[in-house]
């Protein structure tokens, strides 16, 4: 049984005549007699009782008219509702965001796409970049920002788009030691209290092992990657800390001082979704919405 059947036969009870309902659907009266015959041989049951110049319904033909009635108001709707999601008045957008995320005006990207498309809904999700990438090869999410590198550009999975550069930088007192230094070298942080980034931030692992590499032990006095905790303690003169260069820049206190590393560790952000997603139109176009717009 066909939809298009369905059709045919309620418009054929509704005009009573098949060349009439023929003439309506721009069909031939012998093809819609021969569509409503095959209908009528595969269900085992007369629809209509035929007449000289007209037709009418049988029994069976009334209920099958009042339930095809119904299953079509249900397909319309159904396509009405799909629909939306093609045309983007419908859909739900699982978004991965940063810790740092307000820092870098990510958020803005969200409710200036919500501006052209008030349709859409949101789940956010912040966290830190390992756990998001990690929602989403697991499905938890469609689309994350999250600090990349060349590991994941590299994944053919992953439709990838590099939104802005930055490097790492320390931050500490204009009363320490090492303030006045042009260039803060990773050997000057031996044996230095030290501000750590935690286990789940993608720093952590790069930092560790540039410490490893030059046999450098630091004093860890506290493990943190909130920027404002991190630019706070180490305006007080308690410890060393690290911040992005753009987040340390619009955090800087009078207090405080920012000296580049020696060793330079790029922290890009990047915006990631899984390239089997790009058929879903709200992922398709939220992704062409960030790759176009201005950071």
């Amino acid at each position: 049984m066909q939809i298009q059947q369905m059709r045919y036969v309620l418009a054929a009870a509704e005009k009573k005549s098949f060349s009439a309902a023929a003439k309506a659907l721009f069909l031939s009266q012998p093809s819609l007699s021969q569509q409503i015959l095959h209908l009528e041989k595969e269900l085992g049951v007369p629809l209509f009782v035929r007449h000289s110049k007209s037709v009418t319904l049988t029994e069976a033909g009334e209920q099958f008219v009042s339930s095809a009635r119904r299953i079509l108001n249900e397909v319309d709707q159904l396509s009405e509702n799909m629909k939306k999601y093609s045309v983007l008045e419908a859909g739900t957008l699982r978004v991965g965001m940063l810790w740092i995320a307000g820092y870098l005006r990510l958020p803005r990207v969200i409710t200036d796409y919500h501006r052209l498309f008030p349709g859409i809904r949101y789940q956010l999700h912040v966290e830190g970049s390992n756990t998001l990438l990690a929602m989403l090869d697991s499905r938890q999410i469609n689309a994350a920002f999250v600090i990349g590198s060349d590991t994941i550009s590299a994944r053919e999975e992953y439709d990838c788009h590099k939104l802005m550069d930055d490097y790492y930088v320390a931050v500490m007192s204009r009363e320490h030691p090492l303030a006045g230094r042009p260039l803060l070298s990773i050997s000057d942080l031996d044996g230095k209290d030290i501000l750590m980034p935690a286990k789940e931030s993608a720093f952590r692992r790069d930092i560790e092992q540039v410490f490893s590499d030059h046999h450098i032990v630091p004093n860890v006095i506290c493990e943190t990657s909130q920027s404002d905790i991190v630019m706070q303690l180490a305006s007080q003169n308690l410890a060393v800390g690290f911040s992005s260069r753009s987040i340390a820049e619009k955090l800087l206190t009078p207090e405080c001082c920012i000296v580049p590393l020696e060793v330079r560790l790029s922290r890009p952000i990047y915006y990631v979704t899984l390239r089997e997603l790009m058929d879903v139109p709200a992922v398709r176009s939220f992704t062409e919405f960030v790759c176009t717009y201005h950071f």
